[in-house]
């Protein structure tokens, strides 16, 4: 029963590392399209395009990127929830976990080659492997957050709080 009680915090710690481990290789992905003097939503549309078959090809920002976004955000979340369900709980003195840096540095090179590199093929050209490393880096170095994410949500909020109801002072009963 101890484990249940500590699962939901653990389940969203992880969504919580995932998604800023997501929301940091976003970053990354428009700072690199940037840098190869492409539009700098050109990744992110790359992703909507290898999610939706009938999403139109842009260099700008619009519908196309934001769908890209949302792929790129569940996928990150999902591997978030999946770190948060799979590691333990952590102990009251660690911060950063060597376990969830590697977890993260490897579940997100998994998915990169087993999901996004057969989805878009054409993302490879686009991205250099040094800066694929790097965001596999990113998003490890975010769930390696996990355990100070989890002390943050694990602790009681109500616990320094006084009692709602206070006993009523006794009156004697002989007057």
């Amino acid at each position: 029963m101890e484990s249940r009680r500590h699962l939901a915090p653990r389940l969203l710690a992880g969504l919580q590392v995932g998604i800023l481990g997501g929301l940091g290789t976003l970053v990354w992905l428009v700072i690199l399209s940037a840098w190869n003097l492409q539009g700098p939503w050109t990744l992110v549309n790359l992703l909507a395009y290898a999610t939706r078959a009938a999403v139109n090809w842009e260099y700008r920002f619009s519908m196309a990127s934001v769908i890209g976004m949302a792929a790129h955000l569940f996928t990150c979340g999902s591997l978030g929830l999946f770190c948060g369900w799979l590691l333990p709980r952590p102990r009251g003195s660690s911060r950063v976990s060597l376990t969830a840096l590697i977890f993260g540095v490897l579940l997100s090179l998994l998915t990169y080659q087993m999901f996004w590199v057969r989805i878009a093929p054409p993302l490879g050209m686009y991205i250099a492997p040094a800066s694929v490393w790097i965001a596999h880096l990113m998003f490890g170095l975010s769930l390696a957050q996990f355990p100070r994410f989890y002390l943050l949500l694990e602790s009681d909020p109500m616990a320094g709080l006084p009692p709602l109801l206070t006993p009523e002072p006794e009156t004697p009963e002989g007057d």
